[in-house]
């Protein structure tokens, strides 16, 4: 069938309610059939794997009917379960932050003539104003100047003193950086304050035995190379016979 055979859709600035997907419980008697296992809890397949709860699915449903009309149920069907495509690729996301994602096809209705993919919506859902990718985010901390209260946030977690010695080729410290950037940045995706300790990270911890472990094993190395016993009494004789002193047994 042709595009231009399809019934026009409702205009997406027209749609009512985006925020009603926080609140009022979806009427599904008409085309958004609910399933039974709606929850409003997070859902979970049998491999513990995060689903988007079925609740907040169906309310979705019907959002993107009422903007998108043929269009949408045209390429994902008038109702959806727990194995849809769409549930696995949200997963984990709140009601918050689906209608973030909603309103970011508002405000952006002349790219989103047709409904997004999932990947794509989960981006919108997620975007937060004003926060710099992570490599604009690198140079403003190395430089001591933020454009956003999270890149001062990681930048601080990081060690501002560390920074601004710090050249851009650095990986050891970007990969810190990075890290605590991207904590910071899901705080502000859940609308949580950015500040607040971040745990230092495994793998710097681990790092830190490693060498210590390594630096063990060269003593080590080095004792049993020069063959000095390990044994304190034979290694006390051993240093008094090469310093010519004789001790009664």
């Amino acid at each position: 069938m042709d595009h231009k055979d399809l019934p026009p859709q409702k205009p997406i600035n027209s749609v009512p309610g985006v925020k009603d997907l926080l609140g009022k419980t979806v009427d599904t008697s008409a085309k958004i059939v609910q399933h039974p296992a709606a929850s409003g809890q997070q859902s979970l397949n049998d491999s513990g794997e995060s689903r988007l709860p079925q609740v907040l699915l169906d309310k979705l449903w019907l959002k993107m009917s009422e903007m998108y009309g043929h269009r949408w149920t045209s390429s994902f069907g008038e109702s959806a379960d727990q194995d849809h495509s769409w549930a696995k690729i949200l997963g984990g996301l709140t009601g918050r932050q689906l209608a973030a994602g909603l309103q970011q096809l508002i405000e952006r209705a002349a790219e989103f003539d047709w409904p997004p993919p999932a990947n794509a919506f989960r981006a919108m859902c997620l975007h937060v104003e004003g926060l710099p990718p992570i490599d604009r985010a690198w140079h403003e901390a190395l430089l001591g100047k933020y454009s956003h209260e999270a890149v001062r946030v990681a930048a601080e977690a990081t060690g501002t003193f560390d920074l601004r010695s710090a050249k851009s080729t650095d990986k050891a410290l970007f990969q810190q950086f990075e890290r605590n950037y991207a904590i910071v940045q899901r705080r502000a995706q859940n609308a949580q304050p950015l500040d607040g300790k971040i745990a230092q990270g495994i793998e710097h911890e681990s790092g830190m035995k490693a060498q210590l472990a390594r630096s063990h094993q060269e003593a080590r190395d080095l004792v049993a190379a020069q063959n000095i016993p390990t044994d304190p009494k034979a290694a006390r004789a051993l240093l008094l016979a090469k310093l010519g002193i004789r001790r009664p047994a």
